[in-house]
């Protein structure tokens, strides 16, 4: 519940939010009532940011987008032996976003994500390295 706690508040620190979309897990809902619960007059008993709980065998929904980079980040980060310094680890994680935003195609829409966003970028056939060239210039 403590990590729970500390990536709220980070989620927090960029402005009001409307609300929060998490999975079932049993401590989202304790971590959302220790951070937004108010009992103030006119709102009492209230969570000041609404909490939706998706579970998948009660609304029938997934949460497709982020479960995919998640697995995708998981796969990737299972096959490292250690990262040899601490600096290297967000060069990494922007590689694997990068990776999955504009070069691979996603596995149920068939397109990159990138181009249902409108973003056209011509990178040929390798294209890896038509991002590298296309940001040098």
């Amino acid at each position: 519940m403590n990590e729970a706690i500390i990536f709220l508040k980070r989620t927090t620190a960029y402005g009001k939010l409307k609300y929060i979309q998490s999975d079932a897990a049993q401590f989202y809902p304790k971590a959302m009532h220790k951070l937004f619960y108010t009992n103030k007059i006119g709102i009492k008993g209230a969570l000041t940011v609404e909490h939706r709980v998706n579970n998948v065998s009660k609304t029938g929904k997934h949460n497709v987008r982020i479960e995919t980079v998640f697995s995708k980040i998981k796969d990737r980060v299972d096959d490292f032996r250690g990262l040899k310094a601490l600096w290297s680890a967000p060069i990494l994680m922007q590689g694997i976003i990068i990776q999955h935003n504009y070069i691979e195609s996603h596995t149920t829409i068939g397109k990159v994500p990138c181009e249902l966003a409108g973003v056209k970028i011509e990178t040929g056939i390798n294209r890896w390295l038509g991002l590298i060239k296309s940001s040098v210039y």
